[in-house]
């Protein structure tokens, strides 16, 4: 085989590792679906891409679009004429999740009925009545959204043991629909007479209170650069067979090259001496729960393919853990409105607004943060003695830096760590490594694969956020490119759940929801990108950031950890047939 040929074949497997495999894997497809099912897939899928589509194009819609500026506590300036989009693809959103509900269990069906009906209630709230009125009014768009509320009760009702069938979609999203069609449309008709446009205010206000929901999407698609990242260096890694010790030099010299350049000249990932410490204690302390659960185990630790297949185990659970202050806090701020527009006391809605504020403070953030680090911490040991292999390092990651994330403010001294420290101290321990192992001659093709791979991942450690560069050139924005980047890839890889069922949760419900899931998110990012303020509903952007920090720093870091107890290890030979590290895989 000559040399263009071997080029060639290593970059088809380096795409296979890092593209087709992962999507194969994860991607949303017809495993024994029920009848009508698959056209319902097909509308949440057009979904999803027309909000992506809006995204990405939302510079040039914005130039060629008339914009309708709304004044008030937020400027607006939207393509007025897309809206009643925007309004379509969160209502979609909502029939999808509420069809779903009707065949999970009953307190999660209770649950998401009760969120729909408050939805519904609020925009129908909406319908204020004459304006300058002053009184409550009791109008169309009200009665209305009581009247889907009820119809919505009954349907769950209705259905609630039967099995999927394909006529629920339509009947909820004409229920949800129409009911919202009239208030909005009402409420649009009243203020056309007066010169105001409160389509923009509106949708504003609908964001900025039921897009909290997207928050543990936001969360979970910060994940998703690094997952990326650490597929990509695996792929890389395996494509070229066996990169040997001229492979894993190049890589050193250009890691210890890179850490050089930042000290000396700035330039590049910088690291921040005073955040050295706190790297180096959080590595060392995922170091020592690893070894813990190795003890309470009684066998070795997880490979990096072993953490890998659980990462979708954890990642949303997790992110939802984390922001589960916020759904109260919606059902709070959507009972306020509707109580209001119905006359309730002020006081009394006060008091909902007290409650709220309490939930999204500094201090409940915390409680939950350090609740949630000290929880999956116990569940990894608990999962280690029963003989769970890669959910719990990967746990004990997480909970490692949900504590971090609160250290701060529970100790009350500025303790900081980056991702640019982090990184500098995996490529240390990696060269340091390979050096002690030279030293015993035991560094065999094997652990200089190994290696590598820990190399490339401290270079994904400080640069992951560069793999979604591309987009933020065509939007025109790095945050907005990152949460879009993890939306997409989430989308195409983490649509497993979806091949299983349970009673709980039947196939039909898993697919619904994962489509409503999806399509709810990417349309909250797709208003905001296009009002070219994030702040004018929810700004997801944040939580990815916090959620790539916090969940992406985790995954990283079990990934270096499984790599570095592998190369220590004295499994395999250096005449092993094959000392690539093995693809990841999600499969059961």
């Amino acid at each position: 085989m000559n040399a263009l040929a071997r080029i060639g074949a290593g970059f088809a497997s380096f795409w296979r590792g890092l593209i087709t495999e992962p999507i194969h894997r994860g991607r949303l497809r017809d495993t024994r679906w029920p009848p009508g099912l698959k056209p319902i897939v097909v509308v949440g899928v057009v979904a999803f891409c027309l909000a992506v589509l809006l995204i990405v194009a939302s510079p040039l819609i914005r130039a060629a679009s008339p914009l309708s500026v709304s004044l008030g506590g937020i400027t607006l300036s939207l393509p007025r004429l897309l809206l009643p989009t925007i309004f379509w693809l969160v209502l979609l959103a909502l029939a999808l999740m509420q069809t779903a509900a009707l065949h999970t269990r009953a307190r999660v069906t209770t649950v998401l009925t009760l969120m729909s009906a408050l939805v519904l209630l609020f925009i129908g709230s909406l319908d204020l009545g004459p304006v300058g009125d002053g009184s409550v009014s009791i109008t169309a768009g009200k009665v209305v959204s009581v009247i889907a509320s009820v119809a919505l009760v009954g349907l769950v009702v209705a259905r609630r043991r039967a099995g999927f069938a394909w006529w629920e979609f339509p009947v909820v999203l004409a229920i949800i629909g129409g009911s919202a069609v009239i208030a909005l449309g009402r409420s649009a008709a009243q203020s056309a007479p007066f010169g105001i446009d409160f389509g923009p205010t509106t949708a504003s206000l609908v964001m900025s209170s039921v897009g909290q929901l997207a928050v543990p999407a936001a969360l979970a698609a910060g994940v998703a650069v690094a997952e990326f990242a650490i597929v990509a260096s695996m792929a890389a890694v395996a494509a070229v067979h066996r990169p040997g010790a001229l492979g894993f030099v190049v890589v050193a010299a250009w890691r210890i090259i890179e850490l050089v350049v930042g000290a000396v000249a700035g330039a590049g990932a910088v690291v921040d001496p005073a955040a050295l410490p706190l790297s180096v204690g959080i590595i060392g302390a995922v170091a020592l729960a690893w070894w813990a659960l190795a003890r309470a185990r009684r066998a070795s630790a997880a490979g990096i393919d072993e953490v890998m297949m659980r990462l979708d185990d954890v990642g949303f659970p997790v992110a939802a853990t984390l922001s589960i202050t916020l759904a109260p806090i919606v059902v709070l701020l959507l009972s306020a409105q509707v109580l209001t527009s119905w006359g309730a006391d002020g006081a009394a809605v006060g008091g909902v607004f007290v409650v709220a504020d309490v939930l999204r403070s500094t201090v409940a953030v915390t409680v939950v943060r350090a609740t949630v680090g000290v929880g999956v911490l116990v569940v990894a040991v608990i999962a280690a003695r029963r003989g769970s292999r890669g959910l719990p390092e990967l746990l004990a990651a997480i909970g490692v830096m949900a504590i971090v994330s609160v250290l701060p403010l529970v100790v009350d001294a500025p303790l900081t760590w980056s991702s640019e420290a982090i990184a500098s101290v995996i490529a240390v321990g990696s060269i340091v490594l390979a050096i002690v192992l030279a030293v015993r001659r035991q560094l065999d093709a094997r652990r200089l694969a190994l290696l590598t791979v820990a190399l490339l991942l401290s270079a994904a450690a400080a640069w992951r956020d560069v793999l979604a560069d591309p987009l933020s050139v065509l939007i025109g924005s790095g945050g907005i490119a990152l949460v879009l980047f993890g939306f997409i890839w989430g989308f195409v890889t983490d649509a497993d759940v979806t091949h299983h069922e349970s009673t709980a949760y039947p196939r039909p419900a898993r697919v619904l929801l994962f489509l409503a899931n999806a399509v709810f998110g990417v349309t909250v990012l797709a208003f905001g990108t296009l009002a070219r303020d994030l702040d004018a509903g929810i700004n997801l952007d944040a939580f990815a950031q916090f959620g790539d920090q916090l969940l992406g720093t985790a995954l990283i870091l079990a990934g270096v950890m499984a790599v570095w107890v592998a190369a220590s290890s004295g499994e395999a030979s250096p005449d092993s047939a094959d000392s690539r590290p093995a693809a990841p895989s999600v499969e059961p």
